[in-house]
């Protein structure tokens, strides 16, 4: 009886800590080397957020081609009132599949991850956001991105399943 007084009174200790986002700090690590041939551009920015008990994290890093003329953003993104989570989650929950003449929104599959890819024909922008965990998204931006696959051939270069296992 006793050890499971010790037991209880241990999760009731861990339990706000579980429930936070994870420091962005552990994700450091699992930033790729190299994205798409393009070296990672300057040091990667972090940030901690809680928030009247909201937590949140994210990370990011900027790559850059050897001429200067592609860049892809890469974001590591987690806790459940993250913006960007829960921009995922409204846009996933819609299915929402959508062209026009300047935009492409729609649902593409990265390493088994139902994900939504946003291109800007306009700008020739891209961004995919791919679902690791129920409150944790991987957002990857290229520029230039012309067409869908600018976006998915990059992302399937990503160690999703380290980003999903990282953290909390």
């Amino acid at each position: 009886m006793r050890k499971l007084s010790v037991l209880v009174t241990l999760c009731l200790f861990l339990l706000p800590a579980i429930a936070g986002a994870a420091d962005y700090r552990a994700w450091l690590p699992l930033l790729p080397r190299t994205l798409g041939g393009m070296a990672p551009s300057g040091d990667p920015d972090g940030m901690n957020m809680d928030m009247g008990g909201q937590k949140w994290s994210s990370l990011n890093q900027e790559y850059t081609s050897r001429d200067g003329k592609k860049t892809a953003q890469l974001s590591i993104v987690g806790g459940a009132m993250a913006p960007q989570v829960q921009g995922f989650q409204g846009m996933a929950a819609m299915n929402m599949n959508m062209e026009t003449g300047d935009q492409l929104i729609k649902t593409v599959n990265v390493s088994g991850h139902k994900s939504m890819l946003t291109l800007d024909k306009k700008d020739k922008t891209g961004t995919i956001m791919i679902p690791v965990k129920k409150d944790m998204v991987v957002v990857l931006t290229v520029d230039p991105a012309t067409k869908a696959s600018d976006l998915t051939g990059l992302a399937q270069q990503l160690p999703l399943s380290r980003f999903a296992y990282s953290g909390r």
